[in-house]
């Protein structure tokens, strides 16, 4: 007892001959602190300052802490001026929504290889959906499939004249679902990608995207579920509403999906919300919505109708910077602003680059994490390397800040200039 007293007190006599307080340096760091917490208010200048100073990314992580590498990872994809979506569901199996155009793969490869990736040496999708055959989500599709093993591909019923032969597997020689046809290459090769990929490996299957599908976990104690909520019919007059609208659930966070669902797709769901008061009750408050046709309001897209039936409380939209159809409609952004979403809780691809949402495995805690950056050079074969990404954010900052403050304000330099001499 008395040797724990003893050095009680050479602790305390080193921090005295080390550091002297007295009332004027106290007021004096007390006002250093405060100037530092009033540059909170010019927060984002600062931080995309260091952030070029330094390349470093910021870290958007306002609710919640870190990205978890054991929960639902939903990865919204910057591919421009098209859709990409991957996801990391809790128990470890994957799915790739759409791949962008056929430039994507310059982009789309090294984010799946460094970043998706990272830590998985398997490398493969357990899931490979596509919506619907239009080039800005079709587009890289065959690259993906040669890069990665695909275990499921899902299509649309879209019908492939291309790839109209006797020797396809997958493709009827005749059109029997009587479906929308698409003579364009992109889709085509998409098609003879999932040919040639059940060809190499024996596991790969084919399912056609319809409402009532459904993907979950084989372990009992991981409980999430993935349900495609659309399309009810096999034909529709447009492209665009083959795209399946999708509902993906994990703890009390739920994440809508709808690919570039229009009129039809949108009139589905709404009867659905109209005629099933569970499902309505679960899509009462979606946590996540993926804005259809990158944030269009034609063609009955986002309709102001479905999104207060939703009321989201954050929305993705993905889109390209710049892009010649003005995506996103300033139309649906006041429908947004309609049903309360607020202005900080929108995440647009060609503003935030890529986006992911992670839900805890423990908490289920949101967390969120955007302006992720990767670079296309790193293809991400066995030679390249995952970039190294650092953190930060203006709580790093301002803490860094405050402890040079401090050791400025009560340091002895009287006694370290002794020691110099």
């Amino acid at each position: 007892m008395a040797n724990d007293k003893q050095k009680l007190k050479k602790i305390k006599s080193n921090v005295k001959k080390n550091f002297v307080f007295s009332n004027l340096r106290f007021f004096i760091f007390i006002l250093l602190v405060v100037a530092i917490g009033c540059t909170y208010l010019v927060k984002d200048p600062i931080e995309n300052f260091v952030a070029d100073i330094f390349n470093v990314d910021i870290e958007r992580t306002e609710f919640g802490t870190v990205i978890s590498n054991d929960g639902l990872q939903v990865h919204f994809i910057d591919v421009g001026q098209g859709d990409s979506i991957a996801i990391r569901f809790p128990d470890d199996k994957t799915m790739l929504i759409d791949a962008g155009d056929k430039s994507a793969y310059k982009t789309l490869i090294p984010y799946l290889n460094n970043v998706f990736f990272k830590d998985d040496a398997e490398k493969e999708f357990d899931y490979a959906l596509l919506t619907h055959s239009d080039s800005d989500h079709c587009g890289s599709m065959d690259e993906v499939y040669e890069e990665f093993q695909i275990n499921c591909s899902i299509r649309p019923y879209e019908y492939s004249i291309n790839s109209n032969n006797e020797n396809s597997e997958y493709e009827e020689p005749t059109n029997i679902y009587n479906s929308l046809e698409q003579n364009t290459v992109g889709y085509a090769e998409y098609i003879e990608a999932i040919e040639l990929e059940n060809d190499i490996a024996d596991d790969s299957d084919i399912m056609y995207a319809q409402a009532g599908i459904t993907i979950t976990s084989d372990d009992p104690s991981v409980n999430y579920l993935l349900e495609f909520l659309t399309p009810n019919k096999k034909s529709y007059s447009t492209h665009n509403d083959y795209s399946p609208i999708i509902l993906l659930e994990y703890k009390d966070k739920s994440i809508l999906l709808t690919g570039d669902a229009a009129e039809a797709q949108f009139e589905e769901l709404d009867n659905l919300i109209n005629t099933d008061s569970t499902l309505r009750n679960r899509l009462s408050r979606v946590t996540i919505y993926k804005a259809a046709h990158h944030g269009s309001s034609l063609e009955g897209c986002n309709n102001l109708t479905v999104l207060r039936e939703l009321s989201p409380e954050f929305v993705v939209i993905s889109c390209g910077e710049g892009n010649k159809y003005g995506h996103p409609h300033q139309e649906f952004l006041d429908n947004l602003s309609k049903v309360n979403v607020l202005p900080e809780n929108i995440y647009r691809t060609d503003l935030n680059q890529n986006i992911i949402f992670d839900i805890s495995k423990d908490e289920g805690e949101l967390n969120i994490d955007s302006d992720i950056a990767v670079d296309a050079s790193l293809s991400g074969g066995s030679n390249s390397q995952a970039p190294v990404i650092l953190y930060y954010s203006w709580w790093m900052i301002a803490g860094v800040l405050v402890v040079i403050c401090a050791i400025l304000c009560f340091y002895n330099y009287k006694k370290l200039a002794k020691e110099f001499d």
